[in-house]
């Protein structure tokens, strides 16, 4: 009966002994179970392909941009959510109230769109891409216009149908001084909207480029029928400038009068008027044009280098 007890007594002990390791046991368990149901409910909690397309499709672009952003926090390696967030954040840009915010905006759309495009994206994806990616490297300035350049080219290239990419490409080459280059985009951009701004941007590739006819043209016309009264002064001044080049002073002088009476501040109708001045050796004139370029915009090159030397 001893030998019995003692028995039972040891058999006690041992459970007890037991029972920290089965509810440690337990305890893991729970926290996997736990850990489980909460990572599928965050997957069931991510926004969907549809409904962020069709997010986007309404019109809101701050909603689209931070459900894509916590898309790709959940799915880094989505080609579809980081395009997504590429083309939203490259919108929000355009409507940034600071260069700061403008500029890491584009920095986010760049970098997310290239993260896209190396993952790789289907053809029906690639022209939008591109073409939002060339925008994007646009927007960020000069530094960056090879590259958009290049990524407007491959949206072409994937069979995009944007009307205006042969307008960025027609001013990225111009702004790059290759004017033979911009000239054939200006031509195509022209047939699809022949804006007044393009009017003007094409007459001065085509003067820069030395097709004076075609240039004095479009100036032409812009200065008997532009709606913007700043695009009709620039091309009155611009051909006052012609004018002066080919030699005709008097027309060069009247035109550069008139840009003055309508804008008394224009420092290239000035600046023009000084040049006439010189040639017809009036020193005085001369100086005193030179002078008003000056205050106007101290930091005229032209006109100082003249009112530096000899007149």
């Amino acid at each position: 009966m001893v030998n019995a007890f003692l028995r039972g007594r040891r058999g006690r002990t041992q459970h007890r002994h037991l029972l920290p390791a089965i509810i440690a046991a337990v305890a893991i368990a729970l926290v996997g179970a736990m850990a489980i149901i909460l990572s599928n409910h965050n997957q069931r909690a991510a926004i969907s392909r549809t409904e962020i397309a069709s997010l986007w499709n309404s019109g809101q672009i701050e909603k689209t941009l931070a459900e894509s952003r916590t898309a790709v926090e959940k799915s880094p390696f989505d080609e579809y959510f980081l395009t997504i967030q590429g083309i939203a954040s490259y919108y929000s840009a355009l409507n940034a109230q600071d260069d700061e915010t403008r500029q890491q905006l584009l920095e986010e759309s760049v970098v997310a769109l290239r993260k896209a495009a190396a993952i790789g994206v289907p053809n029906r994806m690639k022209a939008q891409l591109f073409y939002i990616l060339g925008k994007s490297y646009y927007q960020k300035g000069a530094p960056w216009f090879d590259l958009a350049e290049r990524s407007l080219l491959l949206a072409k290239k994937s069979g995009s149908r944007e009307g205006d990419i042969s307008q960025y490409l027609a001013i990225l080459y111009s702004s790059q001084n290759d004017y033979t280059g911009a000239l054939p985009w200006f031509e195509q951009a022209l047939k699809n909207e022949p804006s007044e701004p393009l009017l003007l941007s094409a007459a001065v590739t085509y003067r820069s480029a030395g097709q004076i006819e075609k240039a004095r043209d479009i100036l032409n016309q812009l200065s008997l029928s532009a709606k913007d009264a700043k695009i009709k002064l620039k091309a009155n001044v611009l051909l006052s400038q012609m004018k002066f080049e080919a030699g005709d002073i008097m027309g060069a002088f009247q035109g550069y009068q008139q840009a003055l009476s309508e804008d008394p501040l224009n420092v290239d109708a000035w600046l023009g008027l000084g040049f006439i001045y010189a040639k017809q050796n009036n020193t005085l004139e001369a100086r005193a044009a030179f002078r008003k370029v000056v205050q106007i915009d101290p930091t005229n090159v032209d006109a100082r280098k003249q009112l530096a030397g000899k007149l």
